[in-house]
């Protein structure tokens, strides 16, 4: 598989592991980095992560948060040799609950980081620019988490 494939492989798991309510799956994805809002401090780590953003989102009985992770108009910059990239993409939250149409909630444009360890590339950080927020009351338990 190519370095590109990985990568596109990686932004995918971000979405199937989040919208499919595997928060552990998720948080593993950055046992080794980071994930913050611009202009925030960055929660480094698998427990951080969980503790600081995925600890706050609402999983309904089916066991996921009702939601859609769309990652459109990505960009990867791939250096091989060094074993590094740098991406930018952008992610359209979509969700619909009982009581609660299927609408978007949330469009941000997240900057990504990777390296390659081992063989396997994995995230470095995330940071995520410019967020626009729609009505986030039946995703998230405290609205306001990108000041955390």
């Amino acid at each position: 598989m190519s370095a590109r494939d990985e990568i596109l492989a990686l932004l995918n798991r971000y979405s199937f592991t989040v919208d499919g309510g595997d928060l552990d799956g998720f948080a593993a994805l950055f046992e080794q980095g980071e994930w913050s809002v611009e202009g925030n401090r960055p929660s480094r780590g698998a427990r951080e992560i969980h503790d600081n953003v995925l600890s706050k989102i609402i999983i309904y009985p089916d066991g996921t948060p009702r939601t859609r992770h769309v990652n459109t108009n990505i960009e990867l910059d791939i250096d091989e040799g060094a074993g590094t990239a740098r991406g930018q993409r952008y992610v359209t939250v979509l969700q619909g609950t009982d009581g609660f149409p299927l609408q978007t909630i949330f469009a941000g444009h997240y900057h990504d980081a990777f390296v390659r360890e081992d063989g396997r590339w994995r995230f470095a950080s995330t940071v995520v620019h410019r967020p626009l927020m729609g009505d986030m009351s039946k995703h998230l338990r405290n609205t306001d988490f990108v000041e955390t």
